[in-house]
């Protein structure tokens, strides 16, 4: 009953939230997206789900021009079965210089991390991406404050971050240590055809007693050093696209890491065909390490309404594993 009470008050704030007035110079926005997904191993499984459904409201502050903000909910049949409240925050924008964040966001760590998920060619993410957030519990989200410098003029976005590092529920920083991360982007081309970017990202806590189901067991607590980095490179040119990551993590004296490469490329105005490879070798055992290849095809409605379908194949000595999705994403604003 708490979670039919709960949804319903969430809905009738969407549904009612246009209607609001802001005073002065404030604003209110609603946006959202709905995607609906079916997948198959084409052994043992086959599911439908909402992969995601979001809701989000961003706008200025009243009487505050370079002051903005965004609050985000989210459901997921397969997980919560609940909108959980996601991202909340608010940013200082500096003319000529970027922008400070400040509440609870996903660090700037990782280039595919901060891409939108619905305006990436793909289905999902890619798994080392996916496997080398800093929390499981928070769907990628920490909470701290951020300083980013972007420029239209200079060709570099460059951040620095801290955030609560080991936490306790619900959610309250347990000791003095902090998560620190950073993002480096330089842009060697770039036009309204072609982009030409390198990069690299990362991030160094001290893990006080927490858990990293992504890459270790999920009862295993981990204490000591937590250094991760990245290096990154995406290319694009009119109707063709490459982008690639290799992303490490040094926890104590053990080692995960992973690396992803997936190109696109428009067929059509409306068709996109796309491939890829990816690998991440985590820390559990059990888990198998072997590369994805993956093709698929999208078709795109408007820019961001799309239908999607890809293939995945996992070639083992053990046995192959096999994938296929297909994914129909409704975007409103």
């Amino acid at each position: 009953m708490k979670l039919i009470i709960r949804t319903f008050i969430i809905l009738l704030i969407a549904i009612n939230i246009n209607e609001l007035h802001c005073e002065a110079t404030g604003s209110i926005n609603l946006h959202g997206y709905i995607q609906t997904r079916f997948t198959t191993d084409f052994d043992q499984s086959n599911d439908f789900m909402i992969r995601r459904g979001k809701l989000w409201v961003d706008g200025n502050a009243p009487g505050l021009d370079n002051v903005t903000y965004k609050m985000q909910f989210v459901y997921r049949s397969f997980k919560d079965e609940a909108f959980m409240f996601q991202d909340a925050f608010a940013d200082v924008h500096f003319d000529n210089f970027g922008y400070f964040r400040a509440g609870r966001f996903i660090p700037d760590f990782m280039l595919q991390r901060m891409q939108p998920d619905y305006e990436i060619p793909d289905i999902e993410r890619s798994s080392v991406i996916n496997g080398m957030i800093h929390s499981t519990k928070s769907m990628a989200r920490q909470i701290g404050i951020q300083m980013t410098y972007q420029t239209k003029d200079v060709p570099v976005h460059f951040s620095l971050g801290a955030f609560n590092a080991n936490l306790e529920s619900p959610g309250k920083n347990k000791d003095v240590n902090l998560l620190y991360t950073t993002h480096l982007q330089y842009f060697l081309y770039k036009n309204d055809y072609a982009l030409i970017e390198v990069g690299g990202s990362g991030s160094y806590r001290y893990a006080n007693g927490i858990t990293m189901s992504n890459i270790f067991n999920s009862n295993q607590i981990i204490v000591g050093n937590d250094y991760r980095w990245g290096f990154e490179t995406q290319l694009n040119y009119k109707d063709f696209g490459f982008q690639s990551e290799y992303v490490q993590a040094n926890i104590n004296k053990e080692k995960a890491w992973g690396y992803y490469l997936n190109a696109n490329y428009f067929i059509t105005d409306k068709v996109q065909a796309t491939i890829g490879d990816e690998k991440f070798a985590d820390l559990i055992p059990t888990n198998d390490d072997s590369n994805w290849y993956k093709v698929g095809f999208n078709y795109y409605f408007t820019e961001k309404t799309k239908l999607m379908a890809d293939f995945k194949t996992q070639f083992s000595s053990i046995k192959n594993n096999y994938l296929g999705e297909l994914q129909f994403q409704v975007f409103f604003k």
